[in-house]
């Protein structure tokens, strides 16, 4: 009896840790979430606008290098309920919206002028759930991107493809040309030592 208990525990365990590896696999970025705090206002001085959501700062440190390497305005799609520094709440919340269609208030916006001006937007975030999350989907349908160039760069933790994020920044960006060829894939453990291959990547379309 006592060695049936053990073979059972053993193999509630297991599924756990199997579980808990699918959900890393769904879910990118590392386990603590960082602050919920908006980048300076953009004024629209460039054509080139580097807009980015992140919740472990894996997003946020390409989408800074990016910045750097073409000089256009950098904006932090921030989320007005922030996500939190526990994961699995942030993954549950992150689950929740997207299967139920719940666009999440950001709490930062820029102008519709300054928007306009805008001729190439880099748009950074992690994949969530094998999709968008969802604070990208509010930002993407707040503006008219007709006739803009919108390129996609995201961290992963196994969906090196994009899953179906890429397809839903198309759809979403409706009237823009997104660059679905080009987009920039980063495991997140893989972001750290990135800088070189970021900035080579973002110089292919700042010239």
């Amino acid at each position: 009896m006592k060695k049936k208990i053990i073979i059972m525990v053993s193999s509630v365990m297991a599924l756990i840790v199997i579980a808990v590896v699918i959900c890393m696999n769904l879910f990118s970025g590392s386990h603590t979430g960082i602050n919920n705090d908006s980048e300076s206002n953009v004024h629209g001085d460039s054509r080139i606008l580097v807009a980015y959501f992140s919740w472990s700062g894996n997003g946020q440190q390409m989408a800074r290098w990016i910045f750097e390497q073409t000089g256009g305005d950098i904006f932090r799609i921030v989320p007005t309920q922030s996500y939190g520094e526990d994961y699995n709440a942030c993954a549950d919340r992150a689950k929740n919206e997207l299967d139920n269609g719940i666009r999440p208030q950001i709490s930062e916006h820029i102008d519709k002028e300054v928007m306009a001006q805008y001729d190439t937007i880099y748009i950074g975030f992690p994949v969530w759930w094998y999709d968008l999350p969802m604070p990208v989907w509010t930002f993407l349908e707040e503006y008219d991107l007709s006739g803009k160039t919108v390129i996609p760069f995201f961290s992963h933790n196994g969906s090196s493809s994009g899953a179906n994020s890429v397809n839903r920044v198309t759809e979403l960006a409706k009237g823009a040309n997104v660059l679905t060829e080009k987009v920039l894939s980063i495991r997140g453990s893989d972001v750290s030592n990135s800088e070189k291959k970021v900035k080579e990547w973002a110089a292919e379309f700042a010239n």
